[in-house]
């Protein structure tokens, strides 16, 4: 079975699916930018005329502005620190000039111990190099309440944003979360806005199919030909992952790219268990890259005068055809260049889908109740009391 989907378009919707399926304050907020004042104060401005910015939070906090990076084209004037890796840390501030650098951490509750970590070592490192301003360096996303994370915004005198309570992190990408660091890229945060708001407004057919294309089977298989968009499946599995994973139910989220992963998974997913479903995601790229006929060796010969954009999708195409030869479920997302709008459409898509999905297998998308014991280990490992 093949289902090709086009992201903008698709079946309209009728106002009872929208009703059953809207995300509340997630889908309002790409209808304003009355949340994004914050963007006019003179202190943040400041800030984001830095030259080079880090920006530390995880899962939620940190893939779709990733997502966003990715499309961006602005290299490393930005890194993400997503992981408490001592190595990894200690490189990263190495690397910076630390007069020229501001620095965002996003947490929601304000009680992650990976972003507090990581702000507690960047204001020990800034005071230790003497680096004035400090209070002007850092910038947090936060919940407005009593936390941590507010309470050192309070005693350095950081400017703090607030992280809408309503929103859960997975589905936090068109709040301050994802839209601060696109503006750090350069990117208008309402086009990301628009292609969101305008997938919300006009199609829901491609939601529907989806939840269930997805139901009935045990992995996802999110097949990615856009290296702009690897960072996607990250976010995807997130969304996934924590919103149906529960009480026995769900599916687990698995990202491929191609055409890396044609020579390290296609071989499980043609001959291993049949319980797979697979969404494959092309970016129809043209490029001047051209393979000359001077130095092909006659065994390639067909190669000869081939676009590289012509070679790479006819493996995209050839691993969908190999695929759908064993019976075994595609559907396909393709676009001729992924820009602010398409990402904004992708992203409003999947947590659509994601919610159906979970309505169908009847578990709660918004809660994450397993993951909790884990941070009480944590903190007990730790010597919290």
């Amino acid at each position: 079975m093949t289902i090709t989907q086009n992201i903008l378009s698709g079946s309209r919707k009728s106002e009872n699916a929208e009703s059953s399926l809207l995300l509340s304050k997630c889908i309002s907020l790409v209808k304003s930018n009355e949340d994004l004042h914050f963007l006019e104060d003179k202190r943040l401005r400041k800030w984001l005329s830095l030259k080079k910015f880090v920006i530390f939070g995880t899962g939620g906090s940190s893939l779709g502005g990733q997502c966003i990076h990715a499309i961006s084209g602005v290299g490393n004037k930005v890194t993400f620190v997503n992981n408490l890796d001592p190595h990894t840390l200690k490189h990263v501030f190495s690397e910076l000039v630390l007069e020229n650098t501001g620095f965002l951490c996003i947490s929601k509750s304000g009680e992650t111990i990976e972003t507090i970590s990581q702000l507690l070592l960047t204001i020990e490192l800034l005071k230790s190099k003497g680096v004035s301003g400090v209070a002007n360096k850092i910038v947090l996303i936060t919940e407005d309440r009593r936390s941590s994370l507010r309470e050192i915004a309070t005693k350095y005198g950081f400017f703090c944003i607030d992280h809408p309570q309503s929103v859960g992190g997975r589905f936090s990408v068109f709040s301050a979360v994802g839209m601060l660091p696109a503006v750090i890229c350069g990117i208008d945060p309402m086009r990301i806005r628009k292609g969101a708001e305008e997938y919300h407004e006009n199609y829901f057919g491609p939601v529907i199919e989806g939840a269930h294309f997805v139901s009935g089977h045990s992995q996802h298989i999110s097949f990615i030909y856009s290296d702009k968009l690897s960072l996607f499946g990250n976010w995807l599995a997130q969304l996934y992952a924590e919103s149906s994973g529960k009480y026995g139910m769900g599916v687990t989220p698995i990202t491929a790219i191609g055409s890396v992963d044609q020579h390290s998974q296609l071989q499980l997913y043609l001959d291993g268990p049949r319980d797979k479903c697979f969404t494959f995601f092309l970016e129809k790229q043209t490029t001047q890259l051209t393979i000359a006929g001077d130095f092909v060796p006659s065994s390639f010969s067909y190669l000869k005068n081939k676009n590289v954009s012509n070679i790479f999708e006819a493996q995209y195409n050839a691993t969908i055809e190999s695929i759908v030869e064993k019976g075994l479920p595609v559907r396909k997302f393709e676009f001729p260049t992924i820009t602010p709008e398409i990402m904004g459409a992708l992203f409003m898509h999947f947590m659509l889908e994601v919610v159906a999905y979970c309505r169908v297998v009847n578990v709660n998308a918004f809660d994450q109740p397993a993951v909790e014991r884990c941070k009480i280990i944590t903190k007990n490992l730790l010597g919290a009391t």
